[in-house]
This record gives structure tokens, C-alpha cells and sequence, in this order.
């Protein structure tokens, strides 16, 4: 019996054989990785830049998670507020004191008081001066402003009758000054703070009582060691610069006045600007305290 020659493999069906096994391997390990999940690098945990949000998000949203994440700082870091991160912000930088001085004065504006008794209508006259747009130095205009002050003091502001400092505050809108207002401070620092912020803030002359209320002076500006609006509360004066309207006279008490628009430091601003005490009378709301008429805004 003739045994029939074994039959030698063809070469492509081994080869065909071959790529069937590959493609089964390949379909085996995408369903073991979807059902499995990817699998993860033996290692150190990725940064929290590298760390990608698990559910989808807008493009803006992804960003400002990216923005904090960055920000985020680390155990031994100090935090830093997130309003500190807005692009373009520049810090503003904390005023210096630096010497302040102002002066409203304006030459050929000063005019003297009629008679002994007008230096409140005289102040007036001088302040409306100042303040502008004309400069009317007659008596006559002075003499209708003191008229203007009679109508406007009551008995509760002069027991003597005349020209009263609320009086004051109420002529200045009346004539075009602007709106003023009294006030009475307990202290002369404080009387002269509130005259010297008001100057500054308002850009208008300030009405003292001094000789203990009996005489009307005015601020036309002041000298301090800084200004007055950026340290209201550390501001220091040194002294003001006053019209007043009793010069070239003579005082019995308080002996020559001084020309117009001078300059007096601290010490002699204490010495004629004294607490109010009048002779007529008790003033229960001003004895013993500083009465100014200073400008307000409106």
C-alpha cells in the first residue's frame, strides 16, 4: 500500500492565520480598557494644573478653575486675595505731608469799618470783597449791610440788640456770599481746625469772633504742616492770615491793629481769639467757648 505524502502548510493561509490572532488581541484589550477604565501610571499624583475637571465645563468656567487652582498656594505659603490677581490694578500710593499754606486775600479788597461799632459789617464788606465778582469799598454799601445784619440778629443772638454772629452767618447768602453757617467750639484748636478745613475745602473767607465775641475778624487763609483735606484728623496749624477791619485804629486793650492780610502764628491768633464772655449778659450755649462763621457747600 502506497501512504500518500504529508501536505506541506500553504504560506498564506499561515499568514492570513496569523493576522486573525492580532486583531482578536486588539479587540480583546479595547474591551477589557472600556470596561476597566484607563489604566493609571504608577507614580506620584499629577499637579493640580495638570488635573482635569471630571465633569465638562465652559471654555470661561475651565479657565477660572484653571486661574484659582494656580492661585492656590501651597502649606507654607502666605494666601493672597484673589481681588489682588485682577489684571492692571496698581496700589495707591498714601499721601506725604508736605508744608501747606493758603491765602484768599486779594489786594485792593480791604476796606476799614465806618465807625467803632460797625467791625461786623465791616467784616462782611471784606469777605464780599474777597469772595467777589466786584469790590465795592463805600460806606455806603457798608452802611446798607449793616442794616441787613440788624434785620437778621434776634434777642437770643445779641441781648444788646445790633449785629449778632448768627446775624453773621445769615447776611452772607442774603448779599451773595454764599451759604455760612455758625458754629461754637468748646476748644480753640478745634475752633481753628474747623475754620482752617472749611477755608481749604470751600475756597472762601471764615469769620472769627475774637476780643471774647466783641470784635469780628477774618481768616483769609492759614499756614499748617500739611493739608488740612488729605489729614483732616493729624493736620497741625501754625497760623492764619486775618483782615482786620478796625486797622489803622487804635485799641485801649488791645493796642495798634495790624494792616490787613497778616500773618499771626498760633500764639498770637490765642491771644485776641478768646472764648466768648460778654458784658450784657449769660449766653448759656456760648460763654466761655469759640464762635466762628465759616462757609458750607450750597
Amino acid at each position: 500500500m502506497i501512504r500518500s505524502q504529508p501536505r506541506r502548510a500553504r504560506p498564506g493561509l499561515a499568514v492570513a492565520y496569523a493576522g486573525l490572532c492580532v486583531i482578536m488581541v486588539a479587540v480583546g484589550w479595547m474591551s477589557v480598557s472600556v470596561l476597566v477604565g484607563p489604566v493609571q501610571a504608577v507614580g506620584p499624583s499629577p499637579s493640580p494644573l495638570a488635573t482635569a475637571s471630571s465633569h465638562p465645563t465652559s471654555p470661561a468656567v475651565a479657565s477660572l478653575s484653571v486661574a484659582v487652582t494656580a492661585a492656590t498656594p501651597s502649606a507654607t505659603e502666605t494666601p493672597v486675595p484673589l481681588d489682588s490677581l485682577v489684571a492692571g490694578e496698581t496700589p495707591l500710593a498714601s499721601p506725604t505731608k508736605v508744608p501747606f499754606s493758603i491765602d484768599l486775600y486779594v489786594p485792593g479788597t480791604f476796606v476799614s469799618q465806618m465807625n467803632r461799632e460797625y467791625c461786623m459789617a465791616g467784616a462782611v464788606q471784606n469777605m464780599l470783597n474777597i469772595i467777589g465778582p466786584k469790590v465795592d469799598l463805600t460806606v455806603a454799601t457798608q452802611q446798607k449791610i449793616g442794616d441787613t445784619l440788624v434785620s437778621l440778629t434776634t434777642y437770643q443772638d445779641s441781648y444788646d440788640g445790633g449785629f449778632g454772629p448768627n446775624g453773621w452767618a445769615l447776611t452772607m447768602p442774603k448779599l451773595g456770599g454764599g451759604q455760612y453757617k455758625l458754629v461754637i467750639d468748646s476748644t480753640f484748636n478745634a475752633a481753628m481746625n474747623d475754620a482752617a478745613l472749611a477755608l481749604a475745602k470751600t475756597a472762601r473767607p471764615v469769620g472769627l469772633l475774637s476780643w471774647w465775641g466783641a470784635h469780628s475778624w477774618v481768616m483769609t487763609g492759614f499756614k499748617a504742616d500739611s493739608d488740612p483735606l488729605l489729614f483732616p484728623d493729624t493736620f497741625k496749624l501754625k497760623g492764619a492770615f486775618i483782615v482786620d477791619p478796625f486797622y489803622p485804629r487804635l485799641s485801649n486793650i488791645w493796642g495798634q491793629t495790624l494792616g490787613p492780610d497778616t500773618y499771626r502764628d498760633m500764639t498770637a491768633m490765642a491771644h485776641n481769639y478768646i472764648g466768648w464772655k460778654r458784658p450784657e449778659g449769660h449766653y448759656p450755649d456760648r460763654d466761655g467757648k469759640w464762635l466762628l462763621v465759616i462757609p458750607v457747600d450750597g
